[in-house]
C-alpha cells in the first residue's frame, strides 16, 4: 500500500511538471514577433517596456507603459545626454534643478503623438509595445523649433527697447530669456527672417548681452580717503557710481575688496538711482590701504537667469571696477 502510495505521487509530480513544461512552450510559442525580434523601421520609433506581475493588472500595466515611453525616448533623445554633459560644470541645487527641468521639457516634446501597439504577458512579467511616428516627430519638432525661434525674436526686441530706455537689468532679462528659448537648438541653425533681413538669433543677443556687460562703468565719488590707524570708516564714507552707456544703472550687484583685511558685508547692489554706499572698514596701521570695487558677474549671472549657457557668457567678460585709496593722515 505504501508503495503504491508513493507510485501515485511520483505520478503527480511528473504530471505537474509535464504540464508546466508544456504551458511554458506554449507560451514561448505565443510570444509576439517584436518580443523574439526587435523591431526596426524607416516609419516609427519603438519602445517596449518589461515589468514584473507586482501589484494589480492596473498598476503593473501603467508600469510597463512607463518603461515603454522611456525605452522609446532613449533612441531619440541624445540632445538630454549632450544637455546634461555640457550643464554639469556646476553642481550647486539651482543647476541640478535647471538640469532636471530641462530634461523633463524635451521628453515630454519627444514622446507626444505615441501610439500603444500591442502587449503580452507570461506567468511573471508584463511587456507593452509603443511606438511613435517619425515623420510626425519632425514635424513637431520643426513646428516647436519655430515657435522658439519665434519667442526668441520677441525677447530681444523687448530686450532693445528696455536697453533704450535705459532699464538695463530688464534688458539683461530679455536677451537672457531669448537666449534660453532657443538653447535646445544651439546646434543647430538659429536664423530668422526679419523686416529688416536674416538674423542669428543667438548670435545677436549673445552680441548685445556682452555689449551691454562691457559698458558697465564703476565711479567712486573720490579717488583718496584719509584715515588715522584703526580709525573705523562709516557706511557710505565713499559713494560708487554705477554707470551703462553713461546713464544710472540700477540693481546691478557689486562686490568690494579691502586690501586692509575681512569685510563684514561686501556684496551690494545699486540703488534706482545708480549708487552704492561703500561698506563699514578700519583703516589698518600701513601708511595706504585699497577699497576695490568691481561688479559681480557670478552674481548678475544668478540674478537675471537660470540659463547657464547664459551666466557663462557672463562670467567670461571682464567685470568693470574702480579703486579707493586711504591713506593714512
Amino acid at each position: 500500500m505504501k508503495a503504491l502510495t508513493i507510485i501515485c505521487l511520483a505520478t503527480l509530480v511528473l504530471f505537474a511538471c509535464s504540464s508546466k513544461k508544456k504551458e511554458a512552450e506554449l507560451l514561448e510559442l505565443s510570444k509576439p514577433a517584436w518580443l523574439k525580434d526587435r523591431p526596426v523601421s524607416s516609419i516609427y520609433f519603438y519602445g517596449i517596456g518589461i515589468t514584473p506581475k507586482v501589484g494589480g493588472v492596473i498598476y503593473y500595466e501603467d508600469k510597463g507603459k512607463e518603461k515603454a515611453l522611456a525605452d522609446l525616448s532613449k533612441q531619440i533623445s541624445t540632445k538630454i545626454k549632450s544637455e546634461q554633459s555640457l550643464y554639469r560644470m556646476e553642481d550647486n541645487k539651482g543647476v541640478y534643478e535647471y538640469i532636471q527641468s530641462r530634461v523633463k521639457a524635451t521628453s515630454n516634446e519627444f514622446l507626444e503623438g505615441y501610439e500603444f501597439v500591442d502587449k503580452w504577458e507570461d506567468q511573471s512579467y508584463y511587456y507593452a509595445y509603443y511606438r511613435l511616428s517619425k515623420s510626425e516627430f519632425y514635424a513637431l519638432k520643426a513646428k516647436r523649433k519655430q515657435e522658439a525661434l519665434q519667442l526668441s525674436l520677441l525677447k530681444y526686441k523687448q530686450a532693445q527697447e528696455a536697453r533704450n530706455n535705459y532699464d538695463f537689468i530688464l534688458a539683461l532679462e530679455q536677451y537672457a530669456a531669448a537666449i534660453d528659448a532657443i538653447s535646445g537648438y544651439l546646434n543647430e541653425q538659429t536664423s530668422i527672417e526679419t523686416e529688416n533681413g536674416t538674423i542669428d538669433l543667438f548670435e545677436v543677443n549673445k552680441d548685445a548681452l556682452n555689449d551691454l556687460i562691457s559698458e558697465l562703468q564703476l565711479e567712486y565719488n573720490t579717488s583718496t580717503l584719509t584715515a588715522t590707524a584703526q580709525e573705523k570708516l562709516a557706511e557710505s564714507s565713499a559713494i560708487v557710481s554705477v554707470y551703462c552707456y553713461k546713464h544710472p544703472a540700477k540693481m546691478i550687484p557689486v562686490r568690494f575688496n579691502y586690501s586692509g583685511g575681512f569685510l563684514v558685508s561686501d556684496k551690494f547692489k545699486s540703488n534706482s538711482n545708480g549708487k552704492v554706499q561703500s561698506p563699514e572698514f578700519s583703516m589698518s596701521s600701513k601708511p595706504e590701504e585699497t577699497l576695490n570695487v568691481s561688479v559681480d558677474l557670478k552674481a548678475l549671472g544668478r540674478q537675471i537667469t537660470k540659463n547657464l549657457i547664459v551666466r557663462q557668457l557672463i562670467e567670461k567678460q571682464k567685470p568693470a571696477n574702480t579703486i579707493l585709496t586711504i591713506k593714512q593722515g
